[in-house]
């Protein structure tokens, strides 16, 4: 059994709207608060003491708003028929930002810093994709020919 992409586009309306601007909005606010961190982080280096109490702070919203996104990227693959991948980087984005948090508590910087890069590098690679015009496109079904 062999299966072919059906390069037929899909109807008008099977295509990711509302779920895609839910989408959108969540990745957003997630770029934002995931971009603060290190500053956040700069400024307590630099030596204002109160700002490791903010960046602790915001490390509790990036995970949370990555449990939102993660929902909202369900909602765009399963209901809007967007594409799958966006959910699974989404949890493995949540996976990534709780393993930081407890990195940060463990003082352990020597992994706290570089996966705080690619949380930052990876979220707002994935907030420019979605403004893209591609996130817009439904998923290509696929059928089994015998």
């Amino acid at each position: 059994m062999t299966t072919a992409t059906d390069s037929r586009p899909a109807p008008p309306g099977t295509r990711p709207r509302g779920s895609l601007l839910a989408l959108r909005i969540c990745a957003l606010l997630t770029a934002i608060i995931v971009f603060a961190q290190p500053v956040l982080a700069g400024s307590y280096l630099t030596g204002e003491v109160g700002a490791l109490g903010i960046h602790e702070a915001n490390a509790h919203a990036v995970t949370a708003l990555a449990f939102v996104q993660f929902a909202a990227a369900v909602v765009y693959a399963w209901r809007g028929r967007g594409r799958w991948w966006p959910a699974t980087l989404t949890a493995a984005l949540l996976v990534a930002a709780e393993t930081q948090t407890v990195l940060g508590y463990a003082q352990n910087l020597l992994v706290h810093v570089p996966l705080g890069v690619g949380l930052v590098l990876t979220q707002i690679l994935f907030t420019c994709w979605l403004l893209g015009p591609r996130a817009r496109r439904a998923r290509v079904r696929r059928e089994n020919r015998r």
